[in-house]
């Protein structure tokens, strides 16, 4: 008998826990993803049809993903400090919003994977309800004597304004520097409370020129080349004619 047979507990619960702790498979995104579901569906004792299969893993995926105590609490940190729109998440830009704009104004996501590049730099793969990336993250980010080590598998990111770059037949990557970091949760955190949010310091924020929503006005201030010189034409016509009239005045 195994150990943990012996334990005074309802088989309903015990069955949802080894569900949880077996749900460590992450199914690809796409047709892949089908493939992979029925070659781990194979090697259970009961196999399901691959269709309830890949359903149960992706359900598991994301309740140990999107439910953590580290994606909780960037939920209720962003609501109560309102670091977007009326403080509500769904005003978050996804990462799906990379292969559009090129810069993204307030990001939250999830680390699933980290890769040194042997240059100081690291590579990330990062996650958020919409699609799933990779990120360069600059060396001052990981020398950075908080930052540097909250960064880790499984720890959940608030970025502003970062850049996205998309290459020809290639997926779109994100370029993250040290002032696009606004908080790291870790993903040992112990779950958000009321009083342990209200606790914390709201971040300050400054918006990239161009995701400022005050750009439009700000641009106005700048006159274009071409009405500037016409402006001190008219400058230097009008000094001409005043120079005139004194002269013809002095005669």
């Amino acid at each position: 008998m195994e150990p943990w047979e012996g334990l005074d507990v309802e088989q309903e619960d015990l069955e949802a826990f080894l569900k949880k702790c077996n749900s460590g498979a992450t199914l690809i995104p796409g047709p892949a993803g089908n493939v992979q579901a029925a070659m781990l569906n194979r090697e259970r004792e009961e196999a399901q049809s691959t269709q309830e299969f890949a359903k149960d893993v992706a359900a598991a995926t994301y309740d140990r993903d999107f439910k953590s105590n580290a994606w909780l609490w960037a939920e209720r940190f962003i609501h109560f400090h309102g670091l977007v729109e009326d403080g509500d998440f769904k005003n978050v830009t996804p990462l799906s919003c990379s292969k559009t704009i090129p810069r993204l104004p307030f990001v939250t996501c999830l680390v699933k994977e980290c890769k040194p590049n042997g240059l100081g730099d690291m590579q990330i793969c990062i996650k958020d309800q919409s699609a799933t990336l990779w990120a360069s993250v600059h060396k001052k980010v990981l020398d950075h004597a908080d930052f540097g080590t909250q960064l880790m598998v499984g720890a959940v990111l608030l970025l502003q304004g970062v850049a996205t770059f998309t290459f020809p037949y290639r997926n779109t990557y994100l370029n993250i520097t040290l002032r696009n970091i606004v908080k790291i949760f870790k993903p040992d955190i112990s779950p958000p409370t009321d009083d342990l949010v209200k606790a914390t310091v709201k971040p300050v924020i400054h918006p990239h020129s161009s995701v400022d929503p005050n750009i439009d006005n700000i641009l106005k201030k700048f006159l274009h080349p071409s009405r500037m010189l016409s402006t001190n034409e008219r400058a230097e016509t009008s000094a001409s004619n005043a120079g005139g009239t004194s002269v013809q005045n002095d005669i």
